[in-house]
């Protein structure tokens, strides 16, 4: 992963320095929040380094949206995702056809946001998780184009050469089998009983050529119809699967001195087919957005989401484009039965920002999974003072609970407290 990383860096900045260049400096914007945070874990000692950086950079025909995020310490982790990086330009003199290469989610082209996890397709699609309580849904590499047909309908196509899967925390393994994970990283068993008997399990991950993995056909196909009052979305696409499903193989080393259950893992990403709609009614309070997605080949796999979007407090000019939009609703699978916990466990969530004075506003972030057995909650609440327009600090708690076999069950030793600043210019 580490290595597709690194190429998709190396061409993604390609893209960037070129769209640069293409830039008219009076037509361009530029937007930048930085942040620096000390954490203080529940299960750890000593405190934690946390830093965080989005910006966005935009003209008529360039839009380059960056995010870092570093954290120190044996368990932490980072990431530098430039997503979206894109330009585009019309195709014909009426304005009709608009075309583009980079890396951008194909909807992302139809509509003015990002697309969140919280929604259906968003919680089925390639997503980087490395911070793994603020994921982010990723775009494809490749080009396409967007056609208005007239001023209410539109056709969307995107192609990618190139599979990137979802990223995660690492798991660390030695060569030995050995786990030094990443702070949020999810473990496979540690032990396995047999006969009565408990036996340690060592691992080993074999894993194909790197190109067999990126060189992988997505194609992405949708038709949208906009007026005053309802939004309609429907899309087709195929796409290897951006979770890994494990082939395993599994026996009993048997040494001098001990005994092992060794299990071999072969990751595969099989080829997926998807049909979805996205209908938002923008005449209702709360603008809500209805979701459904279908996978074509497994009938019982589909999902559903139903989200509202609230108004968010007074922030400074574009900051909005740099974080997720004030929303609540439900996200959940039906029929289809998975063994691991799912995102998407009858997900209840909410963020709303509230403006308490003009220099105070609070954020509070609440998910919760609340299938049978699979009952957990992350939830984090940030008070933010401004101590100018442009710089303030900021405190929050964070807590997470479950039950073992859930989604933010795994993490619940991982409640934190913070506190930082934030520059933004």
């Amino acid at each position: 992963m580490k290595l597709g990383s690194g190429l998709f860096c190396k061409s993604i900045g390609v893209l960037l320095c070129w769209g640069i260049l293409k830039v008219s400096p009076s037509r361009a914007s530029f937007r930048n929040d930085l942040g620096t945070y000390i954490f203080q874990y529940a299960s750890e000692k000593a405190p934690t380094l946390y830093l965080s950086n989005k910006s966005i950079f935009e003209t008529q025909s360039f839009l380059a949206k960056t995010e870092l995020y570093f954290e120190s310490g044996p368990r932490g982790s980072w990431t530098l995702d430039p997503d979206p990086v894109r330009y585009h330009a019309f195709w014909d003199e009426e304005k009709r056809t608009k075309v583009w290469v980079g890396r951008d989610h194909p909807l992302h082209l139809l509509e003015d946001h990002w697309i969140e996890p919280t929604s259906a397709l968003g919680n089925i699609w390639v997503q980087n998780q490395l911070d793994a309580l603020n994921p982010r849904v990723n775009g494809w590499i490749g080009g396409g184009l967007v056609h208005a047909f007239d001023v209410h309908w539109k056709m969307v196509f995107a192609y990618s050469p190139l599979f990137l899967p979802t990223f995660g925390p690492s798991l660390g393994f030695s060569e030995r089998g050995d786990l030094n994970p990443a702070r949020f990283a999810r473990l496979p068993p540690e032990s396995v009983v047999t006969g009565g008997v408990t036996l340690p399990i060592r691992y080993q991950l074999r894993l194909n050529q790197l190109s067999e993995l990126l060189l992988r056909h997505q194609v992405f196909l949708g038709t949208s119809f906009s007026n005053e009052s309802v939004t309609v979305d429907t899309f087709a696409f195929t796409a290897p699967r951006p979770n890994a499903a494990a082939l395993t193989d599994a026996t009993l080393a048997v040494g001098q001195n001990s005994v092992n259950a060794n299990v071999s893992i072969s990751p595969q990403f099989p080829r997926e087919y998807w049909g979805g709609i996205r209908v938002q009614k923008k005449d209702l309070l709360f603008k809500p957005a209805f979701e459904f997605v279908q996978n074509l080949e497994d009938y019982p796999n589909h999902q559903v989401s139903l989200t509202g979007y609230f108004k968010g407090p007074s922030i400074p000019s574009g900051v909005s484009n740099l974080s997720p939009r004030a929303s609540f609703g439900i996200l959940t699978h039906f029929q289809k039965k998975f063994e691991a916990p799912q995102f998407s466990d009858f997900l209840l969530f909410l963020r709303v920002p509230v403006e308490l004075t003009t220099k105070l506003v609070s954020r509070t972030l609440v998910q919760t999974t609340l299938l049978p057995s699979r009952r957990s909650l992350y939830w984090m609440n940030e008070l933010e003072y401004l101590i100018k327009t442009d710089f303030s600090i900021l405190a929050a708690l964070r807590v997470l609970a479950g039950e073992d076999a859930s989604y933010f069950g795994a993490w619940r030793n991982q409640s934190s407290l913070s506190i930082g600043v934030k520059k933004i210019w």
